[in-house]
């Protein structure tokens, strides 16, 4: 969608193209993937809008039309009042359709005083319509991978119930673990593997005694050797589920450190699977942030200025990069972008 959102900039010499999902259950469209020509710019993070709000985007994805206007037109005030607020002077909208309802939408955008023309509008209209056929063979692929990952999460979550201090903490992780690959650069594959890896990352812990799991104080240096265990056992347990090689590698490796002084192998640096290092991180944030029997959570701020400590020891830098770029956008999901032309 990226990628179509380039052409489509390119081939109607537009400023930018935003391409939004649209849920008909929430009625909320939401940015998905973008092109932008410099000097003209576009959000990065990822914003809800409620069709309530703008009744011209409302009109494009319930009667399935599409719909152009220009600041001064006359048109809907709400439009008009959204192109000034992000540099913009005209739009086109068209709506992705899969079957016979809209499940997105593509915003042509122009810095200059535009008015599109009927056969602009409905080439636009055309290219939405193949481009809706991709879209719903990927909203259906991803459906049944949701199907996959919430039996995981229910896995997890009923592992995690043997250890009091962590019910609830795979999950979490795992959504905060592919905004922060994403940020990394992870994609695809690779950011699936995170997510599972992250949902995952502890369910070795099923083979780690209550009594150290548990234990509110310090743990002993024998009983910390117990607990280490645990990732070695968690990689075990999901070693022959066909497909989840690169999984087990990140579950086996999420206790690595960047100095090389972590466990199970001593791995170091890029030695260690960027994956792992997005799920250490991860785990460490939301360890801080939580709160635990024997203390009381740490402020954002004070988590985020230990991860900066032990950048280049404990955490690879990277990593803690993105992860502080996603706390600043507040959580939300960054929107696809290409390289400008």
């Amino acid at each position: 969608m990226a990628i179509f959102a380039r052409e489509l900039t390119l081939l109607f010499d537009a400023s930018a193209c935003l391409i939004s999902s649209f849920d008909p259950k929430t009625q909320l469209v939401t940015d998905w993937a973008a092109h932008v020509i410099p000097p003209a710019k576009l959000s990065v993070a990822a914003e809800d809008y409620p069709l309530d709000d703008y009744p011209t985007t409302r009109r494009v994805v319930t009667e399935l039309v599409e719909v152009s206007t220009t600041i001064g037109d006359g048109g809907d005030p709400a439009e008009h009042a959204f192109l000034e607020e992000i540099g913009f002077q005209a739009t086109l909208l068209a709506p992705l359709v899969m079957g016979t309802h809209a499940r997105g939408l593509i915003e042509l955008l122009d810095t200059r005083r535009r008015a599109f023309t009927a056969e602009e509008r409905q080439f636009c209209r055309l290219l939405a319509d193949q481009a809706g056929i991709v879209l719903g063979a990927a909203q259906m692929a991803d459906a049944l991978e949701e199907q996959h990952v919430a039996t995981v999460a229910a896995l997890a979550a009923a592992l995690e119930a043997k250890d009091a201090y962590t019910g609830g903490h795979a999950q979490t992780i795992a959504e905060f673990a592919v905004l922060v690959g994403d940020e990394l650069g992870l994609s695809g594959r690779d950011l699936k593997a995170v997510r599972m890896g992250a949902l995952l990352h502890d369910v070795g812990k099923i083979g780690i005694p209550e009594a150290i799991l548990n234990k509110p104080g310090p743990l002993t240096d024998a009983e910390f050797t117990v607990m280490k265990r645990h990732t070695v056992i968690g990689a075990d347990i999901i070693s022959g589920i066909p497909g989840m090689d690169e999984v087990v590698s990140l579950v086996r490796s999420s206790h690595e450190r960047w100095d090389g002084l972590g466990y199970p192998d001593g791995l170091a640096g890029s030695d260690i699977p960027r994956g792992a290092c997005v799920i250490a991180v991860c785990d460490a944030y939301h360890a801080m942030t939580e709160d635990r029997v024997y203390r009381t959570a740490m402020s954002v701020e004070g988590a985020l200025a230990e991860l900066r400590r032990c950048t280049g020891t404990q955490f690879m830098p990277a990593a803690v990069e993105a992860l502080e770029t996603v706390v600043a956008r507040g959580g939300r999901r960054r929107v696809r972008f290409t390289d400008a032309a």
